[in-house]
This record gives C-alpha cells, structure tokens and sequence, in this order.
C-alpha cells in the first residue's frame, strides 16, 4: 500500500497569532491506520485537508510513498476522504451515490465494481436501501453512505475526517468496528480524525495527540494510557479523565492534600530546583484498601480521606474526595491552564472503587494505589518526571 509522511508541516495563523499547525511531524507505515486526536480546532482536519490537497501549508511537506506532493493538484493524489457533513449527491441513489467516485476512473469493471458496492452496501446495513434517494434516508444512513463510497474504492490512502459523527452511538460502535476490520483486511493506510478518545484507541495502530497545532505524543493506545509524556496528555487520555493533584517539594517529601509521599534519588534529581510538582492518578487505579490482603497493601500507597459524593455504576462506583487548594498554589493551577487552553484540575481526587465496597457520602474511605501507576509532573514545562527517556 502506501507510506505517509508529514515533515515539519506548518500553517501560519493570522497576524499575531499562533500558527494553526505548529511543525508536526508524523508518519503512517504502509497498511497501518493512525488515528488522530483532540479537542476541536486542535488542528486535525486542517492536516488532512493539507495532506489531501485542499489547503496548503506555510512551511514543510508532504510525502505520499517517498513522493514529494506539497504542487501535486487535489485529483492527482488519488486519496479517498470522507468529511463530517457527508456530502452525498441527492439526484443519485444509494448504489450510484457509493459507485459515484470509483466510476470516474478510467478502466474500472463495471461488473467487479457493482460487486464490491454489494458488499461494502451490505456490511453498512444498506443493502435494502440501494434505489432510494438520499432525502429518503436519516442522517445516520447518509453517512454510511458516504462511508461505502470512499471505501468501495482503490486509492493510496484513505482519510476519515470525524466520519462517524452522526451515527448514533448503538450504531457508531458497530460501524467503527467494521471499518476498522475492512480496512485492516485489506492492508490499506487510513487516517481517522476524531474528537472521541475510546473511538481513538479503537480505530488506530497508532494514536498522535493534537492540541494547539501540534502533535503533543504519537505512540500504541497503550503507551499514551501508561506513559503520558505531559500533562495534557494525561488529562486528555482517559474515560473518566486523570486526577491531577497539586505536590509541594518539601526536602525529600511531596507533600499532596491527603498524604505525604517519599521521593527517592533520582526523582529529586529530575525535581531539583522545583517547588511545586502535579501527582497524576488514574481513577481505576485507585482501590478500596479494605477489600485487599496485607501482603498486597505492602507495596501500595494508602492513605484515608473523606468521601464528598459517590455516583453507583453497576460494577463500580466512583467516590469523588475532595481537597484544599490553597490560593498560591491556585494561581499557578490556573496559569497552566490558560496556557494549554484546557481545564486540567479538580479539587477533588476521583476513585472508581468496586461495586461492592458499601460506600456513602461523609464517609472516610482508604485508598489502596499501586505506587509505579503513579505519575509526578512538572507544571511549568508539563513534562511527565517519571518517565526515564
């Protein structure tokens, strides 16, 4: 198939303001999908728009198989993208809407190709639905179709900009499901764009992180859950989001609302010089310590503090455990945030608990959390400390 490359790709904003796209680089191997993700306006569909001829990047480039094609016209490309507002063409029903682009090039098997519409009509749950019109279908089943058009095609890569937007969420899972596994059968590179983290990790052999027009962390769903680079990450990067807990450096201690943590040598090292640090706990991270053996609580975290509310969630429960900020500390939370452009802090610590601890507001409860699940940022450069590279 087709190797993918952004090279120092840049889109200036306008005068005075940051660039819209901010040196990103990236690259999607040949049969891989990456998937791409952020808040909106992070600058995700604009790189797509860049990479399939729509707008032009003030700086950088863009290679398709090794290929140069910053000057190579839109059609040239031969990339196949399917938009958020699924255009489809109304004087054209479903069969001919999904044939439509595929029909344009030169040599195509009319009979081989009305096959393939069969069967991408079938797997979208469309195949009752091939002589009608578009004003005849719901939103939902124009953007299968939209969908069938671009993947009944051949072409170099195939981009999906936030394509499975309208699609009810019963719907949204089975159909992301089914791309995914059409495309991978098929070895061909795909780029999603999505604001959806769980649609993200699902979709992509790779995950790049966008926030602000630049790539902040590219690796395995696995590695941006357990190994955020920085604070946005970690934030962004979870359902429900991480709690981010304000530290002060106190000698060899951090000092955290709820409990007073040792550091060791070469976290004083990397904290030298540091007053204030951020711990970053993941909810489902957190366990009731009451429920497990001493011998599993002797390399655990523990530590007790009163429970503000509890929302029941079947199998698990989530124990919000508020604490202090004090006005010092507050004014350098809300300065990080207005930096990144993202609410981050809570004053609260979140514990997703199992179902079966009996828990109540107004309640103390002790928490149980692994200590190498545990992260220390540095607010000022957002740097995850933990991690050795």
């Amino acid at each position: 198939m087709t190797t993918i490359e952004f090279r120092h790709v840049t889109k200036a904003g306008r005068k005075g303001e940051p660039p819209l796209l901010d040196s990103v680089n990236l690259t999607v191997p040949s049969g891989s999908s990456l998937a791409i993700v952020g808040p909106e306006n992070a600058g995700k569909s604009l790189l797509l728009r860049i990479l399939v001829g729509l707008e032009n990047a003030t700086d950088g480039d863009v290679l398709i198989d090794q290929a140069l094609v910053n000057a190579v016209d839109t059609r040239d490309r031969d990339i196949a993208m399917v938009f958020p507002d699924y255009e489809i063409y109304p004087h054209l029903d479903v069969f001919d809407n999904i044939a439509f682009a595929s029909k344009l090039r030169k040599g195509v098997d009319k009979a081989e190709l009305a096959q393939r519409v069969n069967d991408v009509a079938g797997f979208l749950g469309l195949s009752d639905h091939l002589d009608l019109k578009p004003r005849d279908l719901s939103d939902s089943e124009r953007q299968r179709v939209a969908l069938g058009r671009v993947l009944v095609r051949d072409a170099l890569a195939y981009l999906f900009d936030d394509a499975l937007s309208t699609l009810d969420d019963r719907t949204r899972s089975q159909i992301r499901s089914m791309v995914s596994q059409w495309q991978r059968e098929r070895g061909r590179t795909s780029i999603f764009v999505t604001t959806d983290i769980a649609e993200a990790l699902s979709l992509g052999d790779q995950v790049a992180v966008m926030h602000q027009g630049f790539v902040h962390q590219v690796g395995t769903p696995r590695d941006l859950y357990e190994r955020p680079r920085d604070l946005f990450v970690a934030a962004f990067m979870g359902e429900p989001a991480m709690s981010l807990v304000p530290a002060k450096v106190r000698g060899n201690h951090l000092h955290l609302p709820f409990i007073t943590l040792p550091i060791g040598e070469e976290m004083r090292e990397r904290a030298e010089g540091r007053e204030l640090l951020v711990v970053g706990i993941r909810p489902e991270d957190c366990e009731d310590a009451s429920k497990l053996s001493p011998e599993r609580l002797r390399t655990m975290i523990q530590f007790s503090t009163r429970i503000d509310e509890v929302e029941w969630r079947g199998r698990s429960q989530f124990a919000f455990l508020g604490f202090e900020i004090d006005e010092e500390t507050m004014v350098v939370l809300e300065e990080v945030e207005a930096h990144l452009e993202f609410d981050l802090f809570q004053a609260f610590l979140l514990a997703e608990v199992s179902g079966e601890s009996d828990l109540t507001p107004g309640m103390f409860l002790k928490v149980a959390v692994d200590s190498r699940k545990v992260h220390v940022f540095d607010p000022a450069t957002g740097e995850n400390l933990t991690l050795a590279d």
